[in-house]
């Protein structure tokens, strides 16, 4: 008989919590908005997906450089590279994750807060 999985003995996954700059790339288009770049509805339903699991807890543009902040929950650095890497925006060229690290939230929502 194996020993049980994590999952069978009830096990929570921890979930923490990640910062990331996504820059636009050479491909955008500055002329353009957001809502007119190829790929515009692919990479809003699959960003909407990921805030609707709670993957995505805030995303926000930076108005110097048009850079993306992101706050992720996560298991993992390699899930938030992973799922980041399924945006067709970065797929197709317009976007690159260009730092990601993890962040100990000292003020803020409690479940953001890092416990330890």
């Amino acid at each position: 008989m194996s020993a049980p999985s994590a999952e069978d003995a009830g096990a929570v996954a921890v979930t923490r919590t990640f910062a990331a700059i996504v820059e636009r790339t050479s491909k955008w288009d500055p002329a353009k908005p957001p809502q007119a770049q190829d790929g515009f509805e692919r990479h809003v339903k699959y960003m909407g997906s990921l805030e609707a699991d709670g993957f995505i807890v805030l995303a926000g543009l930076m108005q110097k450089t048009n850079d993306v902040l992101f706050l992720f929950r996560a298991e993992s650095e390699a899930e938030v590279r992973r799922r980041l890497a399924e945006d067709p925006w970065q797929q197709d060229g317009y976007a690159r994750l260009v730092r990601l690290e993890e962040l100990s939230v000292r003020t803020g929502p409690a479940e953001l807060r890092d416990h330890s």
